[in-house]
């Protein structure tokens, strides 16, 4: 009786591995018949024959779905662009009714090519989202700024300027600080740098501030005073976002010592700004935190002894708000 239940367990283990064969239809005729007569007699395996056959209406239905899914992006897509072809009509018509004037009138081409940088800027905020496959507002922040730039452009040749240098600095970097974020956080980066984001768009930024300072100094054709003062001040008032940054993100410790060591490090920093600038410049314009004095606590004769109380005050509060914000720190971690 004990090898006949083993034989059974046996059959059983071996009607089931060829069930799923038996369900394609790619089984031998002797298999096929030795599964379907042992599906009459075990209900066990009858179930579990019933269970692929669901299974395989499951795989049926999740490829219908799929395929509904992907004829109705096809046809919403095939709108989108229908749309953003007609909005590029629509736009497209100023540029030829600008282009006939200008011809009739004698006029060269000069103000035409405004018009026409003007609508290839709107075209970009409105046409390219919706002709863009993947990655639409990627591709609309690209386009938005590079006709913005043929904008400026336009206009500098127009005018006969010399300021496109620090119009095109000054507005990629007021965009890069907006949109910089979004933008590296959404496209592909070299491995080395897929954990480094924050640190990529630092960089950047700060590469386009000294580039501003820079394009600034070539249109004023300043000298040694501009891009000694320029660079130091600049470089200045870059450490404290710099530290802020780096404490945040690298250093491995608690929260309450992290932001202990931010206030104390902006108190030092508002304390020794306006040193720093009077050095730098070589023109004491008063208010040092060295003119302070707490004794007679500054009158309205000597405002430079109160700025430097004001300065003085600053530095004791945040080094005492820092400390005590670095010993709870500790205190929690011990």
């Amino acid at each position: 009786m004990i090898v006949k239940m083993k034989e059974i367990k046996y059959e059983c283990e071996l009607i089931r591995d060829l069930l799923p064969l038996y369900q394609d239809g790619v089984c031998s005729q002797s298999s096929q018949k030795a599964v379907e007569e042992h599906l009459k007699n075990c209900c066990n395996c009858a179930q579990m024959a019933e269970r692929l056959k669901n299974y395989e209406v499951d795989e049926v239905l999740i490829k219908e779905k799929n395929n509904v899914l992907t004829t109705h992006e096809k046809k919403e897509r095939r709108k989108t662009v229908t749309i953003g072809m007609i909005t590029a009509g629509v736009l497209f018509v100023p540029v030829i009714v600008c282009l006939i004037c200008n011809l009739a009138i004698g006029h060269a081409l000069n103000w035409f090519f405004i018009v026409l940088a003007s609508l290839i800027l709107v075209a970009s905020i409105t046409v390219l989202p919706l002709v863009a496959e993947r990655k639409k507002w990627i591709w609309t922040i690209f386009g938005f700024t590079c006709s913005l730039l043929f904008l400026l452009l336009t206009c500098c040749i127009y005018t006969g300027g010399s300021w496109f240098l620090v119009a095109a600095a000054g507005s990629i970097l007021g965009l890069s600080v907006l949109l910089a974020p979004y933008v590296v956080g959404n496209i592909p980066l070299p491995r080395f740098l897929q954990n480094k984001k924050g640190l990529v768009v630092m960089i950047w930024d700060t590469v386009w501030i000294y580039l501003l300072i820079a394009a600034c100094g070539i249109f004023v054709k300043g000298e040694y005073f501009y891009w000694h003062t320029g660079l130091c001040i600049t470089t200045y008032c870059l450490w404290l976002p710099w530290f802020v940054f780096v404490v945040c993100r690298y250093f491995k410790m608690d929260k309450l010592i992290k932001s202990g060591l931010i206030v104390i490090a902006g108190g030092v920093y508002t304390a020794f700004t306006n040193d720093v600038i009077c050095k730098v410049t070589g023109i004491n314009q008063g208010g040092s935190i060295f003119d302070a004095d707490m004794i007679t606590g500054g009158t309205i004769d000597r405002l430079e002894a109160l700025n430097g109380n004001i300065l003085l005050t600053v530095l004791i509060l945040s080094v005492l708000a820092g400390g005590i914000l670095i010993l709870a720190g500790l205190k929690k971690k011990s």
